[in-house]
């Protein structure tokens, strides 16, 4: 005999762990909120319902299978109520989690086609639900199944009126998410069944058996049920983000019940939105920016997946930003004049942007490429959160770059990395932390400075090479040797003398690396992890550098390594994590993901 406490201790609470272990690492107050308010109405809904089911005699339970019973319904099947809530919520979370759900909201679709994907299943819904309720007889074969009808179809058309159009964009991540919880707990329900733990009553239901011991009943109330979680879900995470889009504050970060309150009632409104309502250009430039940093930087792009959704959305919206104004001092088609041109314009944005006390800009007024300005008006929702100072500061990097000026010692050395590094250090860790102290940006200024040291050292050929550029202190070099950098024959130097400048390098990044990773643990939780694990591949980058026979033309980190030390770090496989940097291309350190 399997009691149903037992069912829940072999069967259900050690998925649920795993579940939960998987997700630890990336929970936010988000999700907080998501399965709280889910396992409410879960809990509340289905008590009712349940009590009535267990009444008509729908279903039974062996008497000496459970703990408590409370109503009519043993206290192990309220547990179930809130166990695969919390499951299925869970198991979508990890599965959908790869994706910003911003991408899914389209405010260009068409309303013709918008008005029929939304209002066409509600009305299907709710006429199946009618026809459920009058159907549901007690003491007849349709009994069972009428009851799981009319009890989920009125709630999913309420979550399709307000995500039908999203969890259409997302059908395979919506299927898979429905599908993996119910042949599981339809399997878990099959093995209860046949140990006589509860039973499902023959004369309120067909008697109709999708495999030996599950009627079809049981698979419908599973399949319908986990149906609802997964679109309650969808309908959460469409309404967070537009939420996110629209306001300066982080929806998911209140406290208090006043605060809590708020944000339901933003939330709701959020959820009745359609698309076609919310500001067309805001997504506009959301995908203008991904779509840059996915084609310059997959790594970041796909990296970024193991932040909490809202600060994802906000580091990518800064890294965007950071590349797309790096592409314009880049631009080799273009002179140093236009170039420092651009700069000079974005530079004026920049100030008309803190400077305003306006949500709005007249972004006529500059000319630069239209996927800039993109980045620009993306970033402008950025502006709460930052401080002008650690933006400019960047631009002055691009300016040292495009003066092509010498790094004459230590001090312009720090300079410039404080410029090109730093800067987006800090930046960065003011998006994570809505008031974060001084100390904790210190700490992230030195940890790009740690980056950018270890970039430096990377591609100390890769730049005279390709920029006739170098960036180690011409107090270190000889004349000739100064000379053999900036023409492109940085290799002329000779194995031992790169190496020994890299290591010199390297040796100031150790100095730093102590003290900058204290700062991590001042971050979000949700965001620890992530930033130890790209600092961890940094690190290991430099650690190359060091271990390796002589000067590697360009020291990296092989996909299987970067993938274990990304594990390693974010679900903190190890006492203490190692920090440090890397990039594509060129020397700033922000594009090393």
């Amino acid at each position: 005999m399997l009691t149903y406490m037992e069912v829940h201790l072999y069967y259900t609470l050690p998925v649920l762990g795993i579940l939960f272990a998987l997700l630890r690492p990336f929970h936010s107050p988000q999700d907080t909120f998501k399965y709280s308010f889910l396992c409410i109405m879960a809990l509340t809904t289905a008590s009712l319902w349940d009590n009535y089911i267990v009444y008509h005699r729908a279903w039974w339970y062996c008497p000496s299978c459970v703990t408590a019973v409370i109503g009519y319904v043993p206290l192990e099947e309220y547990m179930f109520f809130l166990i695969m809530s919390l499951m299925t919520v869970a198991f979508t979370n990890l599965v959908m989690r790869w994706h910003l759900p911003s991408t899914f909201i389209k405010p260009d679709a068409s309303v013709y086609k918008s008005m029929c994907i939304r209002y066409l299943p509600v009305a299907a819904f709710l006429s199946v639900g009618l026809r459920a309720w009058n159907t549901a007889v007690p003491d007849t074969r349709l009994f069972y199944g009428s009851c799981i009808l009319w009890y989920a179809c009125p709630v999913l058309a309420l979550l399709w009126f307000g995500g039908g159009e999203y969890i259409c964009r997302r059908y395979k991540a919506v299927l898979f998410s429905i599908a993996v919880p119910t042949i599981y707990l339809c399997w878990v329900d099959k093995v209860a069944i046949a140990a006589g733990t509860w039973h499902i009553s023959l004369r309120t239901s067909t008697g109709v058996m999708v495999v030996p011991s599950l009627p079809v009943e049981e698979f419908m109330f599973f399949l319908i049920i986990n149906v609802v979680l997964v679109f309650a879900t969808c309908a959460i995470d469409r309404a967070q983000a537009v939420l996110h889009l629209h306001s300066n504050s982080d929806s998911g970060m209140a406290t208090g019940f006043s605060s809590n309150l708020t944000l339901l009632l933003n939330l709701t409104r959020a959820f009745c939105l359609p698309d076609q309502a919310l500001h067309a250009e805001t997504f506009r430039d959301l995908h203008t920016t991904w779509r840059i940093l996915k084609q310059a930087s997959f790594s970041f792009y796909t990296a970024s997946a193991v932040f909490p959704t809202h600060i994802r959305q906000d580091l990518g919206v800064l890294y965007g930003f950071c590349r797309a104004t790096d592409d314009l001092a880049d631009d080799e088609v273009s002179s140093v004049e236009q170039r420092k041109t651009q700069l000079a314009t974005v530079r004026r944005c920049i100030h008309d942007m803190f400077a305003t006390k306006t949500p709005t800009m007249d972004w006529s007024l500059y000319d630069l490429p239209a996927s800039c300005i993109a980045s620009l008006r993306a970033f402008a929702r950025l502006r709460p959160k930052l401080q002008v100072d650690a933006v400019n500061e960047l631009l002055d990097g691009y300016a040292f770059d495009l003066d092509r000026a010498t790094v004459k010692n230590a001090a312009d050395l720090e300079y410039y990395s404080a410029c090109v590094a730093s800067s987006v250090g800090e930046m960065c860790t003011r998006v994570m932390l809505e008031y974060p102290e001084q100390w904790t940006i210190e700490r992230a200024r030195d940890m790009g400075l740690v980056l950018q040291y270890i970039n430096i050292a990377r591609d100390i050929v890769t730049d005279s090479q390709q920029l006739r550029r170098c960036y180690l202190p011409r107090d270190w070099l000889s004349e000739a040797e100064s000379k053999a950098m900036t023409t492109g024959r940085a290799d002329t130097l000779g194995q031992t003398k790169l190496r020994s400048l890299a290591l010199r390098l390297i040796r100031r990044a150790e100095v730093l690396a102590g003290r900058a990773r204290r700062g991590i643990d001042r971050l979000p939780f949700d965001c620890q992890g992530g930033v130890r694990a790209a600092c961890a591949v940094y690190i290991a980058i430099g650690n190359e550098l060091i271990n390796a026979q002589g000067y590697p033309r360009r020291a990296h980190v092989s996909t299987a390594k970067r993938a274990w030390i990304v594990l390693k770090n974010v679900y903190q496989w190890q006492g203490s994590s190692e920090i440090m940097v890397a990039r594509k291309g060129k020397q700033r350190a922000f594009s090393l993901l």
